[in-house]
């Protein structure tokens, strides 16, 4: 009994370097006469193209709808401006991360 292939890992590189080859694939399989076999290797690798291109546009569109929220919610006080003791008081309070540094999972890395 065979097993069935593993699926190839995701298109890695640049956005546009993707896009670039997805359109590339595109006009050979509509201008040329392919073998059966090479439409559907073709049509495979267009096919993860387009997914990764999709995940990349989305990944995207989340860090611009972060970066969009955090710009319009933040107050016009510096972050590096003093704190009164009385504002500090209940910020310190159990498990409050206000003020705290952001972790490494939490920072935003853009393309």
């Amino acid at each position: 009994m065979s097993l069935p292939a593993a699926e190839p890992p995701a298109p890695s590189g640049k956005f546009e370097d993707l896009l670039e080859r997805l359109e590339t694939i595109v006009a050979d399989m509509e201008a040329a006469e392919l073998p059966l076999e090479k439409l559907l290797s073709s049509y495979e690798e267009g096919m993860r193209l387009v997914k990764a291109c999709g995940d990349r546009l989305a990944d995207a569109e989340q860090k611009v709808e972060i970066l969009s929220k955090g710009a319009s919610s933040t107050s016009p006080v510096s972050a590096t401006a003093p704190v009164s003791p009385e504002v500090a008081a209940p910020l310190a309070g159990a498990g409050d991360t206000a003020l705290s540094p952001a972790k490494p999972e939490e920072e935003i890395r853009l393309i």
